[in-house]
């Protein structure tokens, strides 16, 4: 159903317990107490499922201790017949060939569905790909969620269910917002998933493992830094300059580039390492060029980013772009990592097609590969070994130490490069 207002409506019409305003305004009417005591009740009750979906459990008759709260039993009760642990469900699930990647396609309250999908990475680290909305009214060519346009907001409780579903089976470490939707046209509802799982009173994670994608919402850009402070950000720029932007990112209009890579300095001047993830979908014959690939790295030149250069995976869209060559992708990370640019880029390569499906175009990891997250995270070892393969550049070097240096990855190793999220495409 399409939203008729200025902004979509929320899909859940049912509770569920990490609604954190529902809850607590619940608690604070049955139980007859003032905000803080109702926030504490709910946080309480908030962690306690928390765990108990790490444990498996599907309904709150599964959560130990509900009735320990601190509240009268009446109340207790009341939650339980007002409130469910899950309002969504996981209506599909498929795992890849060799076990690193399960896609979820998970249906809201309304009848929606959106995909989430777990990938594991090497020494058991999972990350958690999340989906903020139905659908995306930014437009962006080369992916087919575009397409549908913006149907609607998912609730913070319908973001955290993804993460109580998938906890169920991996112990996820990371969240990415990757998934369907622009996280910052959904903003308060994401800003409220991020403290839920985030909190010591809910999932439990660090700021820094949590990653934001965007393709330049400036105002929520800024706010971001405020409203959650820790947490990373990625941007989606895909051109070098604003004439090809716009041709890419239709809504690049709104934001001008010059706008855009201002902000991306106070982000990163905000507080110490912010370091920001630069996303840039390499499309055969329209951003792949040497011309491009120079442009790119004057533009970001001496900045603290990682530069991802993400070969398309082809979408069926209107636009009809095709992938590039290898051979262009190689020269653009040559020019990218050269001494002139000297800019800490990787590459991602789309796996995993045994399970990409209707339901979103995935690639994943492969297992001794790094985690994406992690490198964008604080993290002095990452930082220190960077530094020393730098100025190393006569010592051989694993396919590994290639990833996190600024050297250029071999054509024989692009089986083992990075691999991630490349674009969502339409649901059947």
């Amino acid at each position: 159903t399409t939203s008729t207002g200025a902004m979509p409506p929320t899909r859940a019409a049912r509770r569920g317990v990490f609604e954190r305003d529902a809850l607590v305004a619940f608690v604070r009417e049955r139980a007859s107490c003032d905000a803080e005591k109702a926030e504490k009740h709910a946080k309480t009750l908030r962690h306690r499922c928390a765990v108990a979906c790490r444990g498996g459990a599907m309904t709150l008759d599964d959560v130990e201790n509900v009735h320990a709260l601190g509240l009268p039993r009446a109340v207790v009760d009341a939650l339980r017949a007002n409130f469910v642990l899950y309002t969504t469900k996981v209506r599909h699930e498929s795992r890849s060939g060799d076990g690193t990647t399960t896609k979820m396609i998970v249906e809201l309250a309304g009848g929606d569905v959106v995909e989430a999908c777990v990938m594991r990475h090497a020494k058991g680290r999972t990350t958690l790909c999340v989906s903020s909305q139905v659908g995306c009214k930014m437009g962006c060519t080369f992916c087919a969620t575009g397409t549908l346009g913006e149907l609607g907001n998912l609730s913070a409780g319908e973001i955290c269910e993804q993460l109580a579903h998938a906890s169920r089976g991996d112990a996820v470490r990371n969240v990415v917002f990757m998934g369907m939707g622009e996280p910052l046209n959904n903003y308060r509802n994401v800003i409220d998933a991020i403290e839920a799982m985030t909190s010591d009173k809910g999932f439990g994670l660090s700021p820094a493992k949590i990653t934001v994608s965007t393709v330049g919402v400036i105002p929520r850009m800024r706010t971001l830094r405020r409203d959650a402070p820790g947490t990373r950000l990625a941007l989606s720029l895909h051109a070098p300059n604003q004439a090809l932007r716009q041709k890419i990112v239709p809504t690049a209009t709104a934001y001008k580039l010059e706008d855009l890579m201002a902000t991306l300095d106070e982000h990163m001047a905000s507080g110490p390492k912010m370091k920001t993830m630069i996303e840039y979908c390499v499309l055969g014959g329209v951003n792949d060029d040497e011309a491009c690939a120079r442009e790119l790295g004057a533009l970001l030149r001496g900045k603290e980013v990682i530069v991802n250069l993400i070969p398309l995976n082809p979408t069926d869209t209107p636009a009809g772009h095709v992938p590039p060559t290898r051979e262009a992708v190689q020269k653009m990370l040559e020019i990218l990592t050269s001494p002139e640019f000297d800019l800490f880029t990787t590459v991602r390569h789309e796996m995993g097609q045994d399970i990409a499906g209707a339901c979103g175009q995935l690639a994943l990891k492969t297992p001794d590969a790094p985690d994406m997250e992690d490198m964008i995270a604080p993290k002095k070892k990452t930082r220190a070994v960077a530094k020393k393969f730098k100025s190393s550049s006569s010592s051989t070097k694993s396919p590994e130490e290639l990833s996190i240096s600024s050297s250029v990855v071999p054509s024989r190793d692009w089986s083992r490069v990075e691999c991630a999220l490349v674009a969502a495409t339409a649901l059947s």
